[in-house]
């Protein structure tokens, strides 16, 4: 079927307002959901030195919403607000916005679908970048739009992303910047609908305050997106990636970057009761402690359901890498998690899950380990 016909419009309305949304205003369905989280943690300034234990609190309220406005155009909204509260360490509360945040309107017109969408996050990034060794929370903003254009046995690909980004704690500020980012696909159909073909990419960055230098990005390389078996999909990406920097800022020692990037994702749904992913690859970036960062990843996740209403996860995540063009570091950082969650009744679940992070760095005061421990209660209205 394809993806930009008026079936395709029609399955996308049924899949998504069928099961998930609760309630009904008008034309709008609607959810709401109030999420009580607790975090307990053994070194919430992420030190080696003197780490420092703390417990935060955090309330969230999640709206999700989808308004069919025709049969061929969809809005639909996702949008999760709270505040972290932390009882010893005022200084680290913040605001929270999940990183799942946003606007997506789509457009189902002839052989073409197009996607408005405007993106909002605010985390801790520490959790997601392994070179950020202190907390530090990101406020994202990702604008664009991105058309589909499909020509049968092609499909082409074409986006455009205005992305800001400024830090609301933590030292921080000299990180904020804007991004103008393109990217464009090119794949043919194989196998049924499996995709091989070419994706580029490309961007500029520009920094507000001349401490990192601002830089321009472009890369090319093949995709594969497969279907082996209704149970076994996977993703595989490899390319060629170069950074070219300014030299603007006050940062003296950064240097051009040349290399290759690479990715791999497995999902495998084994039975009804038991699935487990594997993504690994090489990837690069701006950085947030220097010009540029360069990271070698591994993640491996199981989920269980072996018990009714019960859900436990297991998993385990490495990063190596490496950072220039401002604190050269050379990092790994590797821990489990393990997760339990049930389901009490149709709007009350709970759930309980720990990580555990160590990182090791050739820069001493870089280094931490800390555990994790996130009680969760959560009430569908």
């Amino acid at each position: 079927m394809s993806i930009a016909s008026a079936q395709a419009a029609a399955a996308q309305h049924a899949s998504t307002s069928g099961n998930y949304y609760n309630i009904q205003a008008g034309p709008i369905y609607l959810r709401f959901q109030g999420d009580m989280g607790v975090e307990l943690t053994d070194n919430a300034t992420y030190s080696q030195i003197n780490p420092e234990g703390d417990i935060a609190l955090w309330p969230t309220l999640n709206i999700k919403a989808f308004w069919p406005v025709t049969k061929e155009n969809t809005l639909a909204l996702s949008l999760g607000i709270g505040y972290v509260e932390y009882l010893r360490e005022s200084s680290l509360s913040h605001l929270n916005i999940t990183s799942d945040s946003g606007l997506e309107f789509k457009i189902y017109s002839g052989d073409f679908v197009f996607d408005l969408h405007d993106r909002i996050s605010a985390i801790d990034y520490a959790t997601q970048d392994p070179s950020v060794s202190a907390s530090f929370i990101r406020l994202e903003n990702t604008a664009g739009l991105k058309v589909d254009w499909d020509l049968d046995q092609l499909i082409i690909s074409l986006g455009y992303d205005y992305d800001t980004f400024n830090s609301i704690s933590g030292n921080f500020t000299y990180s904020d910047n804007v991004s103008d980012l393109f990217t464009g696909r090119a794949g043919f159909l194989v196998r049924g609908q499996d995709q091989f073909g070419l994706e580029i990419g490309g961007g500029l960055t520009a920094y507000n305050q001349n401490v990192l230098d601002n830089s321009t990005h472009y890369s090319a390389g093949l995709f594969y997106d497969a279907r082996f078996t209704p149970h076994l999909t996977a993703n595989i990406s490899v390319g060629y990636t170069s950074y070219q920097f300014a030299h603007n800022g006050t940062v003296t020692n950064a240097s051009d970057f040349n290399g290759y990037y690479a990715n791999l994702t497995l999902n495998h749904q084994l039975n009804r009761a038991f699935s487990h992913s594997l993504s690994a690859g090489r990837q690069t970036s701006e950085g947030i402690t220097a010009n540029l960062s360069e990271d070698y990843f591994a993640n491996y996740q199981i989920t269980w359901n072996f018990i009714r209403k019960v859900v436990t996860t297991f998993g385990f995540e490495y990063d190596y890498g490496n950072t220039s063009g401002g604190v050269i570091e050379t990092y790994d950082r590797y821990g489990p998690n393990v997760g339990l969650a049930y389901k009490w009744t149709d709007k009350v679940t709970t759930s309980m899950t720990y990580n555990y992070y160590n990182k090791h760095s050739n820069v001493p005061t870089l280094s931490y380990s800390e555990n994790v421990l996130f009680l969760d209660f959560k009430y569908d209205f």
